[in-house]
């Protein structure tokens, strides 16, 4: 029985709630282990239930710090998205499968688990607000949020890969080399003219013109090639936009710790658990884009204090 002098209410204080957050939503420290580390390592007996509790209590102080992700998100001009798998498991409604979609700006991550994977998700998070420029893959539900869009040439070049795998021996290595060659030519955007990039992107058209009116020898090739034609001007948006990248590993990278977490967890048990991992990974990203570890950006997120830079 604790003390009757002890006040009412929870015993740990934001400094283990933090602790616990990090070694579970960041590090993939599952409820029994975590049990056992703490006390192990630092002599604090804290059963699961408890930790359950505790990280249950950490969603409305993580709430606020979405609210101030979601509206730096609001502000940005190019966005990067992506989204994976978020297995749910409830006494209710059995296993489902969730998304786990990530929205990344220069300054601001966020992560959001739906029920959905259609565009009023995105739509849902961003309000009225059009960015000049979006990045991402080509799953339909990421067309028409921006004014432009860039399309990941990561993608497009597995895609390449695999057509020359299959065999084809002239158009798939020649769009290789061309991508390749306009990804290395983005690198170079600061030391260039805003008139040079646009030089080098009419080139890199009339290239790719000249690829298009190749004959393929494989189905794989002519798949390539008509899948080339119906992208063809998402391709080379980075080159005259400074601040677009050619690729979405940004947003990869973002949801990585999450699909190291499904696998380790086997997923979530519960709505809350499912919303507080969202709300602490994009604590924790949008933290490292502002200088900050992952304990640093969740304690402060904890205890009310900003997470941005500026």
């Amino acid at each position: 029985m604790p003390p009757d002098t002890m006040p009412p209410g929870s015993p740990f204080g934001p400094s283990v709630l933090a602790m616990l957050a990090d070694l579970h939503h960041h590090h993939a420290v599952g409820y029994e282990r975590l049990s056992r580390l703490m006390a192990e390592l630092f002599a604090l007996r804290i059963s699961q239930g408890a930790i359950a509790n505790a990280l249950h209590r950490a969603k409305r102080p993580l709430q606020r710090a979405e609210a101030a992700i979601v509206e730096r998100l609001r502000r940005a001009e190019v966005i990067g998205c992506d989204e994976t798998g978020a297995r749910l498991t409830t006494a209710e409604q059995g296993t489902r499968m969730n998304w786990e979609w990530v929205l990344v700006s220069d300054k601001a991550v966020l992560h959001c688990i739906h029920r959905s994977r259609g565009r009023d998700v995105i739509t849902e998070v961003l309000g009225e607000h059009r960015q000049r420029c979006w990045v991402s893959d080509r799953w339909g539900a990421q067309q028409g949020h921006a004014e432009t869009h860039q399309v990941c040439l990561a993608h497009v070049l597995g895609d390449v890969e695999y057509a020359i795998d299959a065999g084809e021996p002239c158009f798939a290595p020649a769009l290789c080399r061309l991508l390749c060659w306009a990804i290395a030519v983005g690198r170079r955007r600061p030391t260039l003219k805003d008139s040079t990039l646009a030089q080098y992107r009419a080139k890199a058209d009339r290239r790719l013109d000249r690829l298009l009116a190749m004959p393929t020898i494989t189905e794989a090739g002519a798949e390539l090639q008509q899948q080339t034609k119906r992208w063809r001007a998402q391709f080379f948006t980075f080159l005259t936009d400074r601040d677009a990248p050619p690729t979405s590993n940004a947003s990869e990278r973002a949801l990585r710790p999450s699909v190291i977490f499904r696998k380790v967890t086997n997923g979530f048990h519960s709505l809350w658990g499912a919303d507080v991992h969202a709300q602490t990974r994009s604590v924790i990203s949008t933290g490292r884009l502002n200088g900050l570890s992952a304990h640093q950006a969740i304690s402060r997120a904890l205890v009310g204090q900003p997470i941005f830079a500026s």
